[in-house]
């Protein structure tokens, strides 16, 4: 379509104009009431023979100019405005919503770790037994600390130094075994700073900007000194 109405844009004195026409009814894609009557004839002609509705729409092919596409979805149309011009009506199925089986639940019963008191005549427990009950539950389910208090101070002094011997070791292994003076100098920022930081800015040191000129002083002193 959008190539024919480029060429009525090109050579609009080679197609016949009917856009003024009040019914509108020459249009490209129209259906004239003799293809209508053609289609309802041919249908109903086969449909009488026993034969498809393909095998009309075949043959609908042959005599007009539509795919068979467009054939049948004016044989639809058709069928929904004027039913009463063919002879075979398809049957209407009404749709159906599909069922679908439930998923069998079954409930767990959970048991009470804590047995509830009870007298042998079956009567309901009092409020003193029931308010104990619940004091018992709360402290049998309430989380107990993994480490003592009287112990947690020397285990978090023993984690701090786990922390600082393996900034030691990465320190080691980027520059160099540190001597004495260093090593103490380490230690002493990794307690006012934090292990963490100092590993930080430790790793980024080349990062920054400052960095190449402390490399080339460094690097003119060592030269230096072997000099003198």
């Amino acid at each position: 379509m959008s190539h024919v109405r480029k060429l009525r844009s090109e050579y609009p004195d080679r197609f016949h104009c009917y856009e003024n026409s009040a019914d509108n009814s020459h249009r490209l894609n129209s259906w004239d009431p003799e293809e209508e009557a053609l289609v309802i004839n041919t249908v109903n002609k086969f449909l009488e023979e026993g034969k498809s509705l393909s095998n009309a729409i075949s043959e609908l092919e042959k005599k007009l100019s539509r795919t068979q596409g467009a054939i049948y979805q004016r044989i639809y149309t058709l069928r929904r405005k004027q039913p009463e011009k063919f002879k075979h009506l398809p049957v209407h199925r009404p749709r159906r919503r599909r069922s679908l089986q439930d998923w069998p639940f079954n409930q767990t019963s959970i048991n009470s770790l804590y047995p509830v008191p009870s007298n042998h005549t079956g009567e309901q427990i009092s409020a003193t037994d029931q308010q104990r009950l619940t004091t018992e539950d709360s402290i049998n389910t309430y989380p107990q600390p993994l480490i003592s208090s009287s112990n947690s101070g020397s285990d978090q002094m023993l984690t701090a130094e786990e922390e600082e011997e393996m900034v030691l070791k990465a320190f080691e292994k980027k520059f160099g075994r540190p001597n004495n003076d260093a090593r103490s100098r380490l230690i002493a920022i990794m307690r006012k700073y934090g292990t963490t930081r100092v590993s930080i800015a430790m790793f980024t040191l080349t990062e920054d900007k400052a960095f190449p000129s402390h490399i080339v002083d460094f690097l003119e002193r060592r030269l230096l000194n072997k000099i003198l």
